[in-house]
């Protein structure tokens, strides 16, 4: 009952014509800043997408790593029996360390990454190659694939590919350095060139697993890293296992445990933004509380007909209060299908572009979530509840008055 008259409030005509208009301009202004909620959070889920996708396609499924010290020793057994545990694709051992890459009077300090033949199924940096090709050649004859960060570090970038460079590396003996002759050096030949997030750009370098070996004084079972391709739906139980079989030396991570402060800081700016434009909608919803006093002052004669009838104070209250969350819930009605419609036509018509041509994508992405309309959905619940508490109470109050 008390909803069929909330609802008969909302579509009835009023003594003022002013009044529903100003009641309309309510649910708009709710409407304006759903869409704007949804909108904004999209955008902001469709670039947390696309970082999450250049971080996921550099990163491994899983890696494990030692608890100390950058290097470790993995044996012919240890390897095979992470080969054979069910659930895992591939793996692939990694040597993982600094050196200083110099090309005539250019430098850069580089991670050069050694990598051996089943790397190219751990990741996908292959499909960010912007010159050459991802070959990393052979002990007698490494190659190298570098970041285009690098590149332009030193001085590569706009000649062809090819060109001779010497790789300077500590060497292990455990003696102080003062001058780079006391350093391994090595020569390797760009193969070419990835570009994936500007992190990786400026300090990776891909090589040959033998040959990183070679220049970091490893022998031939020492690696930093192993890496493993693993399905989504068993790598928990893959986790869980190879943490039980290598013990507790060994720190086992998944790509969001390797990216974990990355990936809250995201999920924190997505909240911040929220919290900002939520602060922006209470304060549109003063056009809500205004409205609807206007409608408890409309409708005394009914309040007091409603009163006659047995209706109680907290009766009368109750009306208002569902007559503030229809206005509320018709306004993010509108507003979430307005936002959902603009997703889809930016989805498939890319209309509005991005500045510049440096992003790897030139349109706004937009990726609208189920919890973002839930989360949007409550706080307009709120916001209907807190905007009409003081109206349906003035009701109930005034009729009270009456009664004594």
């Amino acid at each position: 009952m008390h909803f069929l008259f909330a609802w008969r409030y909302f579509r009835g005509k009023y003594t003022f014509q002013a009044i529903q208009m100003i009641a309309w301009v309510s649910v708009f202004a709710i409407a304006l800043g759903t869409a704007a909620l949804i909108l904004i959070l999209s955008v902001s889920n469709g670039f947390t997408e696309i970082v999450k996708g250049l971080y996921s396609d550099f990163y491994a499924d899983v890696r494990v790593t030692p608890v100390q010290g950058k290097f470790f020793t993995l044996s012919d057994s240890t390897y095979q029996m992470v080969e054979k545990m069910e659930g895992i694709k591939t793996v692939s051992k990694v040597v993982e360390s600094r050196a200083l890459l110099v090309k005539d009077h250019f430098q850069a300090v580089v991670m050069v990454k050694g990598i051996d033949a089943n790397y190219g199924q751990i990741n996908n940096v292959k499909a960010h190659l912007k010159r050459g090709s991802f070959e990393v050649g052979k002990m007698q004859s490494p190659k190298l694939v570098m970041g285009v960060g690098i590149e332009q570090k030193l001085g590569l970038f706009q000649r062809s590919i090819g060109d001779t460079l010497q790789l300077f590396a500590v060497n292990r003996s455990g003696q102080s350095i003062t001058n780079l002759g006391q350093l391994n050096t090595l020569n390797a030949t760009e193969a070419g060139a990835f570009s994936v997030q500007q992190e990786f750009d400026d300090q990776y370098v891909f090589t040959n697993y033998a040959f990183a070996q070679y220049l970091f004084d490893l022998a031939p079972n020492q690696v930093s890293a192993i890496e493993l391709s693993v399905p989504v739906q068993k790598e928990a139980q893959v986790m869980a296992q190879l943490k039980n079989r290598l013990g507790a030396g060994f720190v086992v991570k998944n790509k969001f445990q390797q990216n974990m402060d990355l990936y809250k800081i995201m999920q924190m700016e997505k909240w911040i933004i929220f919290s900002i434009l939520a602060l922006i909608m209470m304060v549109a919803s003063f056009n809500l509380v205004g409205a609807l006093t206007m409608l408890v002052l409309e409708k005394q004669k009914d309040i007091h007909v409603l009163h006659a009838m047995g209706a109680r104070p907290w009766d009368i209250q109750k009306i208002f209060l569902l007559l503030s969350g229809i206005m509320a819930f018709m306004g993010a009605l509108i507003g979430g299908g307005l936002a959902t419609i603009f997703c889809w036509l930016q989805n498939t018509f890319h209309f509005i572009k991005l500045g510049g041509q440096s992003f790897v994508i030139d349109y706004y992405p937009v990726k609208p979530m189920a919890l973002d309309y839930i989360a949007i959905m409550l706080l307009v619940i709120a916001i209907a509840i807190l905007a009409g508490w003081l109206p349906a109470r003035r009701a109930a109050d005034r009729l009270f008055e009456k009664i004594n």
